[in-house]
């Protein structure tokens, strides 16, 4: 091998682990902002700190892309949050979904109290929500 295949090889290297560790900080870096949600950073940044259980100087210093190399246990931690808020998430669209469908059945009961004969097809088309949501 020559001197310039060498040199090439070895650019090529710190090329990939330059890319690996850009990626590394950004997907850290929104991490944070989605555990974060809405607000201002330093908002986003005290959630996404108390939900990773980690110190908030760590949490702004990913969040701002200011650390090189992430530790493997920070990054697990902000991983792991992020997986604990999608569950959350699913979790709150659940039971949000639940109320929908328990208003709807009370719209559908009051709807057949005044007078089925005349709202029937609300009343169809309330039902057939709630199947949805049910379903």
């Amino acid at each position: 091998m020559s001197e310039k295949q060498g040199r090439q090889t070895e650019i090529s290297r710190r090329e990939t682990e330059m890319y690996r560790v850009n990626v590394i900080q950004s997907e850290m870096a929104n991490a944070v902002r989605f555990i974060g949600g809405e607000g201002s950073a330093k908002d986003q940044i005290t959630r996404a700190a108390r939900a990773a259980g980690l110190p908030i100087t760590v949490v702004e210093r990913l969040r701002w892309k200011k650390i090189k190399r992430v530790p493997a246990d920070i990054a697990d931690a902000i991983r792991e949050a992020v997986e604990r808020h999608k569950i959350e998430e699913q979790n709150r669209a659940k039971h949000e979904q639940f109320i929908l469908s328990k208003r709807l059945e009370v719209l559908e009961a009051q709807l057949l109290e005044l007078n089925p004969d005349r709202y029937g097809p609300e009343i169809d088309a309330l039902r057939r929500q709630v199947d949805r949501l049910r379903g």
